[in-house]
């Protein structure tokens, strides 16, 4: 890998930090509410909890919209479990001052001895599961895949976030499933109903804050070392070094002729453990410069490729602020006449037909680099949507068996604008989704080409 394509696989110290932070802010947002709770008249737990969830949704809308490169799963899903626990909370309660079940009271906040963590706990075991199964499925991790790229597409950092975010809701898991355990065994075995006592509160109050303290205190350990090992290996640049870093300009090319691609091989980005070469474009350059104007983007490849005749076509782009502030742009360079036509072209790499580069895209997709990956599950996925479904999300050909194809010819008579992401938000919200018709109706102003 050459040393200005080794940048973007660095890894920004800051980063490993806000990755703790946001983990170590939605546990003490739990904490805080539970001693809170314990410390005001139980009949307030329900306004508390609300408190903290209007917290955590500040916490994630102001992440989300900031330009810091983070995942921000962990505040989403602490936001969802304390709002379960409110909803579930107040519904109980509801059942019991109707008369329509007979419930504890240690569940019932207008008894006065309310004991959150019995409903906290198993609400908490509950939402993390149910984001652990759909955590690639979830809207922020869509729209983060759609801001930022995939994992893969991120560097190390993205390589990070992914592997770390897993855990973190493994982890979660964990915490609640025990702390459900350790409370509700207290509560059959040896819970007197007649008030709390001072070994009650060590248990349901004191024994849970520590066990998020103690897995907070996990963490802190498991960044640092991280941070340490990455610093050892030199894939860290520091805040200090990040001034150092001017704003830059990444350009990759596919040269593409007919229903041929020309690839190459190189060196592995280091990302995965392979020890052979990964197939990629021949064809990346930096430009020192924040912008660069489409009349120089097309002298570039014509240095590049030798070739005059080519149509340049912009495929998108994307904005990479793990080491800096710098751009990648994709562009297709269409030429004409057949592969033979450009013999000196063939010494830069092999020309590779549609149906081959889908076989090796899906039997061997670690063979690709994880630019050439990211953008080709792009194009495959603007190009296949297109065909499948209308601009309302409706399928044009009722047949739910029916998978079209595509091929890289297409790419020459093409309009597609491949750089909006209305496409991509087709192929995850469809009439094959259910009561599409109805969430469609909620979430028109997300599609902003789709009437409601």
């Amino acid at each position: 890998m050459t040393e200005s394509l080794r940048n973007l696989y660095k890894v920004n110290s800051r980063h490993i930090f806000i990755l703790w932070r946001n983990f170590a802010a939605s546990m003490l947002t739990v904490i805080f509410m539970l001693l809170l709770t314990k410390l005001v008249p139980s009949i307030f737990a329900p306004l508390v909890s609300t408190f903290a969830c209007a917290g955590l949704y500040i916490m994630v809308y102001h992440t989300s919209l900031s330009d810091t490169d983070t995942c921000i799963i962990v505040p989403f899903t602490i936001f969802n479990v304390i709002m379960a626990y409110t909803f579930l909370t107040i519904g109980l309660n509801v059942l019991n001052v109707w008369f329509l079940w007979d419930i504890p009271d240690a569940l019932i906040f207008f008894d006065g001895y309310f004991i959150p963590g019995l409903l906290l706990a198993p609400s908490g075991l509950l939402i993390c599961t149910i984001i652990y199964i759909r955590r690639h499925k979830l809207s922020i991790c869509r729209d983060c895949r759609l801001q930022n790229g995939a994992p893969i597409e991120r560097g190390r950092s993205g390589v990070i976030f992914s592997s770390e975010s897993e855990l973190q809701i493994k982890n979660l898991m964990l915490v609640f499933a025990l702390i459900a355990t350790i409370q509700w065994s207290y509560y059959f075995v040896a819970f007197n109903d007649a008030g709390i006592s001072a070994r009650d509160s060590f248990i349901f109050t004191w024994i849970t804050c520590s066990v998020i303290l103690c897995d907070m205190l996990y963490f802190a350990i498991r960044y640092y070392n991280l941070y340490l090992d990455l610093k050892e290996s030199d894939e860290l640049v520091s805040p200090a070094e990040l001034k150092n870093i001017s704003a830059r300009t990444y350009l990759r090319f596919y040269v593409i002729c007919g229903d041929y691609i020309l690839l190459t091989k190189r060196k592995s980005d280091e990302l995965r453990d392979l020890t052979t070469d990964i197939i990629d474009t021949p064809f990346m350059t930096r430009q020192l410069t924040k912008s660069i104007p489409e009349g120089a983007v097309k002298d570039v490849i014509k240095r590049l490729s030798g070739v005059t005749t080519g149509v340049l076509k912009f495929f998108y782009g994307r904005r990479v602020n793990t080491v800096g502030e710098h751009r990648m742009l994709r562009y297709f360079y269409l030429l004409p006449g057949t592969p033979e036509d450009y013999p000196e072209l063939s010494k830069k790499g092999n020309w590779i037909s549609s149906e081959r580069f889908k076989t090796t895209y899906n039997t061997s997709p670690m063979t690709l680099s994880s630019y050439l990956l990211g953008d080709m599950s792009r194009l495959a996925t603007i190009l296949v949507t297109r065909k499948i479904y209308n601009e309302r999300g409706e399928r044009r050909n009722k047949l739910m068996q029916y998978r079209p194809s595509f091929n890289f010819d297409e790419l020459s008579n093409s309009d597609i604008d491949f750089h909006d992401d209305f496409w991509i938000n087709i192929s995850n919200f469809n009439s094959d989704h259910r009561f599409f018709k109805i969430k469609r109706w909620f979430k028109y102003r997300q599609f902003h080409k789709m009437p409601s």
